[in-house]
């Protein structure tokens, strides 16, 4: 790997400096409280990425993105971290966007992409339920096929952002009578739909971000079904290896990096800067070490977008391990820096550490526990 800098990386980065500073309003600057950016926000950035052409960072250009290298995408997500600005879709543009580039018909793509890429339409995740979390195969949710419709039934759990959300891609079981995962199919659905209820789930965090949505009786066109029916479960694993990658989020270490230094540096005790005390700037050496190596591994994975073989879903997976991991116990060690105050958490605030720690408690169980995690690679890659 080539570690000295790239002129034309540099010259990419001060493109998209120039673009930020002149282009980002600012009052959509640092705006997220939790993990999370407002709706409105999120669609106003949106749509200024969009008349840029930058709508899409990691879309192919035929498909309306930007055809970035993976050096590319992440100085972009660096930059747009630094400057603090509004989250976009993850769900829309790095789950469901690959799915629709790469399995949608012409007109399910013409029906669902260019409000993405506008910031038009919101999307969540239907996929956990009740017994079938890291389980994903017995999902019991179904869907019946009555004429030209599928009417679903059943109940998903830790839906993020389903209270926010326009769309639903949803995994539902449509031969009950198949082996767990060939059974399942891919459907798109409206949230206005009638018989969809939302309820929400309050995180030990102190915000609204999960839902349990309920499907009584819905009733969703089968033009919305995404590949042919009930092979839901090969399109499941082609859109989990991407969010196993994007799951460690880069940008969001860095940022952590940054904030652990601005504490060591600001922070004393007895009259010493923690930044003075050699266990404290230890610690800090330690985490920059990994997270350097968590970027390596992010180029690495990123690079293999679109092989679906073992290895690059094993690397998917180990990536999703470490970058969880770090993120746990950076959040923590930022909390600790704080000293007591570190265990007051202030929901209103956009930096409330304690908040960050709490939520990240989560980070290895959503998008995969780390016990599923391990299996998939020892399978993959030592044929256990």
């Amino acid at each position: 790997m080539e570690f000295r800098p790239d002129p034309e990386l540099e010259a990419f980065r001060q493109t998209v400096r120039t673009f930020l500073r002149e282009k980002l309003p600012v009052d959509l600057a640092h705006l997220s409280i939790g993990m999370f950016s407002p709706r409105e926000a999120m669609s106003r950035w949106q749509a200024i990425l969009h008349g840029q052409g930058w709508a899409a960072p990691s879309w192919p250009v035929d498909r309306g993105g930007t055809g970035w290298s993976v050096e590319q995408r992440l100085i972009f997500d660096d930059e747009c971290s630094a400057a603090g600005t509004p989250t976009q879709d993850t769900f829309a543009q790095k789950l469901l966007g690959p799915v629709l580039n790469h399995f949608a018909t012409p007109e399910q793509w013409q029906e669902h992409a260019p409000p993405i890429l506008k910031g038009e339409r919101k999307w969540c995740q239907g996929f956990s339920e009740p017994g079938a979390g890291s389980d994903l195969a017995s999902l019991r949710t179904k869907a019946e096929r009555r004429g030209d419709h599928y009417v679903v039934n059943g109940q998903k759990i830790w839906t993020t952002n389903a209270h926010r959300a326009d769309w639903i891609f949803l995994l539902v079981r449509t031969d009950p009578e198949a082996r767990k995962q060939a059974g399942i199919s891919f459907l798109l659905v409206d949230m206005k739909t009638p018989g969809i209820t939302v309820r929400p789930i309050w995180g030990i965090d102190g915000h609204h971000h999960l839902n349990e949505v309920f499907f009584d009786e819905v009733e969703v066109p089968a033009a919305n079904l995404i590949g042919a029916e009930n092979m839901g479960w090969s399109i499941t694993k082609f859109l989990l290896n991407n969010e196993h990658a994007y799951t460690a989020d880069l940008p969001l270490l860095k940022r952590y990096r940054g904030e652990m230094r601005r504490l060591a540096v600001t922070q004393s005790v007895g009259g010493t800067r923690l930044i003075d005390r050699p266990e404290v700037a230890h610690r800090i050496a330690l985490f920059e070490t990994e997270l350097r190596a968590v970027e390596m591994m992010v180029q690495r994975t990123a690079a293999l977008h679109g092989d679906q073989g073992h290895f690059a879903h094993a690397m998917g997976s180990m990536l999703k391990l470490r970058g969880t991991d770090l993120q746990q116990r950076m959040s923590v060690f930022m909390v600790e820096l704080l000293g007591d105050s570190g265990a007051v958490a202030d929901t209103q605030s956009t930096n409330d550490l304690a908040a960050e720690m709490f939520f990240r408690r989560a980070s290895t169980i959503y998008g995969g526990s780390s016990e599923v995690q391990r299996g998939i690679v020892a399978k993959l890659m030592f044929g256990l």
